[in-house]
């Protein structure tokens, strides 16, 4: 199976100069092959090819936008066939047709060709385009790597790479895990081990007050410097668009930190087999009192981080049909319980007479779901 590894650079400011460069070009070769992908579809009912896409970024690299050739072929070729892949998933209804990508909001990254990449020494690499090697610290990168692109999330950049690596196929025991996804506790198991919920620690609803508020700050600025129709972006506002940016950050590191950690501690107990429901995710988000929260829990991450996971330690990782009632089910005589309330968090049989809570009977439940 393949692994991804992330490296953070330590680039010179002529380095990173280079990156600007090279983000803004991939960015427009993307939005460009998007633009002359309509309009030939347009004309000839059809979607060009990859290699009609490659021979029109050649004529306006060599005819109309020169500079284009300061950025590195595999840049521009990898924005095309990012368009393509994206423009896939449209004909296979499993997303939206792509949009342009915009200065202001575009994730700034680029691709970087595999079998020119190496590595000089533990402290520095070769990146194409880019004359002197960049900066590291003590990294060991694996020969055969997949994939490479170097990024930006706004503080730092990075390397972004993905290698094989064999599965662990240990011992696992008979062990069966049921794994309940809620609000109240972002993971609770068969075992009676409660995750908590990383959004109700201190530290995170402190960022949110303080995004909130700069947020404000930011809406109150724009109106103010707004002139007829037009908003004039000042040099406060940008600064208070990248302060909102850093919290942004810290608070998905924070997030995606917590999750690598739960679901890592749930995967070294070495299993036989993970059951986790399937949940509309997409549903639940249309409750307005509710979505908030849910975004934030980030089910369908913690989902695929545990399916990589249990693939890697060789564990079975099953998916509970959707419409298994693991709530409403009383994991003690069987009895479903129609009338239970999301408000209900203590779940109580009126058949056996237990009382339980809601969100533990529920992983039981799904343990007991194959047999």
């Amino acid at each position: 199976m393949k692994k991804t590894m992330k490296i953070r650079l330590y680039p010179t400011r002529a380095q990173e100069k280079q990156f600007y460069e090279f983000c803004n070009t991939a960015r427009f070769i993307y939005n460009e092959s998007l633009s002359y992908s309509i309009k030939y579809y347009e004309t000839n009912k059809k979607y060009p090819s990859t290699q009609c896409l490659i021979n029109h970024v050649k004529d306006l690299k060599y005819n109309k936008y020169s500079w284009i050739l300061q950025t590195p072929e595999a840049v521009t070729k990898q924005s095309i066939r990012d368009l393509k892949d994206a423009l896939t998933k449209f004909f296979n209804k499993t997303s939206k047709f792509p949009k342009y990508k915009k200065k202001s909001r575009a994730k700034l990254s680029f691709y970087q060709r595999t079998d020119s990449f190496h590595q000089i020494d533990c402290n520095h690499i070769k990146i194409t385009g880019i004359k002197s090697p960049v900066k590291i610290k003590n990294n060991n990168i694996p020969n055969h790597v997949y994939n490479t692109r170097v990024s930006y999330d706004g503080k730092y950049w990075y390397l972004t790479i993905s290698y094989d690596v064999e599965c662990l196929n240990k011992n696992t025991n008979d062990k069966v895990i049921g794994i309940d996804l809620g609000i109240k506790e972002t993971i609770t198991t068969s075992d009676g081990i409660y995750f908590k919920n990383i959004n109700k620690i201190n530290k995170v609803v402190k960022l949110e007050k303080r995004k909130k508020r700069l947020q404000r700050r930011l809406s109150n600025k724009y109106e103010i410097n707004k002139q007829g129709k037009t908003f004039i972006k000042t040099s406060n506002i940008i600064k208070l668009e990248k302060n909102i940016k850093l919290i942004d950050r810290k608070l998905t590191n924070i997030r995606n930190t917590y999750r690598h950690t739960i679901t890592k501690r749930i995967v070294e107990q070495e299993p036989r087999t993970i059951i986790v429901e399937d949940l509309n995710i997409s549903g639940m988000l249309k409750n307005k009192y509710l979505s908030d929260s849910i975004r934030k829990q980030g089910f369908n991450d913690i989902i695929s981080k545990l399916k990589y996971k249990c693939k890697l330690y060789g564990i079975e990782l099953k998916i509970a049909d959707r419409f298994y009632p693991s709530s409403k089910k009383c994991s003690n005589c069987g009895h479903i319980k129609k009338d239970l309330k999301l408000s209900d968090r203590t779940y109580n049989c009126d058949y056996c007479g237990i009382s339980i809570n809601r969100d533990y009977n529920a992983a039981l439940n799904l343990k007991q779901y194959l047999t």
